[in-house]
C-alpha cells in the first residue's frame, strides 16, 4: 500500500475510534483519551529531550500526568469532589522537593518542561470529559460535534491550501499553510457545524457556529504552535503512533488549544 492509502485507512480507523468511544459512554471515552494523553505526554517529553540541556523528568512526569488526568476524569464525571486535589498536590510537592535537592544546574529548566507537559497535553485531553458532561450529564453530542468540526476545518485547510493556496500564512513556521487554506477550513467548519446542528440539539445553531469559529482560529494556532515546537528541536513529527499521520500531538495539535477555549465559552454560554 502506498502512503496515501495508509494515511486514509489510519485516519478512518482513528476517527472511528474517537467517535465510537464517545458513543460507548463515559468509561470508554475516558480510557481512550487517557491513552492518547499518556502517549502525547511521552511524545512531548521526548521532543523536549532533543533540546540540549533540557531533560524533563519523563517517568515521574508521566505518572503524575496520568494521576492528574484520572483525577479530572472522576471530577468531571461527578465521582469525586474537587477537594481531593490535596492528594495530587501532596504528591507533586514531594516530587518537587525530591528534584530540588538534586545538584543539577538545569533543574529549573527540566522542571519547567515537565510541568509544561501537564499543561499543554494532559489538561486539554482531560477536558474532553468535561465537554461530554458540560450540560450536567454525559452527552456524546458535543464531543462528536467538536471533532467533526475540527476534522472538517483540517480537511478544508488541507485541500483548499493544496489546490488553491498561493499566499503563505506563516512560512517560517509552517511552509505549507496558506491564507486560502485558512479560509477554506473556516468555510468547511461552518458547513459541518450547520449539518451537526440539524442532528445534535444539545446546543443551538448559533452555539455550533461560534464553536466552529473558535476551532478555526485556535485550532490553527495550535497547529502553528506545535509546528514551531517541532522545528525548535529539529523534529519532523512528534512520533509514529498513527501510521501516515505521525504522533498523537500531530493529530491533536488543533485540539490542544481549541478545546480549552471552547469549554470556557460553553461554561459561560450554557
Amino acid at each position: 500500500m502506498n502512503n496515501l492509502t495508509i494515511r486514509f485507512i489510519a485516519g478512518f480507523v482513528f476517527s472511528g475510534l474517537v467517535i465510537g468511544s464517545a458513543l460507548l459512554g463515559t468509561v470508554v471515552l475516558g480510557i481512550v483519551f487517557l491513552v492518547f494523553s499518556t502517549v502525547g505526554l511521552y511524545e512531548f517529553y521526548s521532543l523536549c529531550s532533543l533540546k540540549q540541556h533540557t531533560k524533563p523528568r519523563k517517568w515521574s512526569g508521566l505518572m503524575l500526568g496520568i494521576a492528574a488526568y484520572l483525577l479530572l476524569f472522576f471530577y468531571y464525571n461527578g465521582y469525586l469532589d474537587l477537594s481531593i486535589t490535596w492528594l495530587l498536590a501532596a504528591i507533586s510537592f514531594i516530587f518537587f522537593c525530591s528534584e530540588l535537592i538534586r545538584l543539577d544546574q538545569n533543574i529549573m529548566t527540566d522542571l519547567s518542561a515537565t510541568i509544561m507537559g501537564w499543561v499543554y497535553v494532559i489538561f486539554p485531553f482531560a477536558l474532553v470529559n468535561k465537554l461530554a458532561n458540560i450540560t450536567g450529564e454525559f452527552n456524546y453530542e458535543l464531543p462528536i460535534g467538536f471533532f467533526l468540526i475540527l476534522w472538517a476545518n483540517d480537511s478544508g485547510a488541507y485541500f483548499i491550501g493544496k489546490f488553491l493556496g498561493k499566499t503563505k500564512l506563516y512560512e517560517k513556521v509552517s511552509p505549507n499553510k496558506t491564507w486560502e487554506g485558512l479560509f477554506g477550513g473556516i468555510v468547511f467548519a461552518f458547513v459541518v457545524a450547520y449539518f451537526v446542528s440539524n442532528y445534535f440539539h444539545s446546543v443551538t445553531l448559533q452555539v455550533w457556529i461560534i464553536i466552529s469559529l473558535i476551532i478555526s482560529i485556535f485550532g490553527n494556532l495550535g497547529d502553528l504552535f506545535e509546528s514551531q515546537f517541532k522545528r525548535s528541536v529539529g523534529a519532523k513529527d512528534s512520533g509514529s503512533f498513527i501510521p501516515g499521520h505521525g504522533g498523537v500531538l500531530d493529530r491533536f495539535d488543533g485540539l490542544l488549544i481549541a478545546l480549552p477555549i471552547t469549554v470556557c465559552y460553553l461554561v459561560f454560554a450554557l
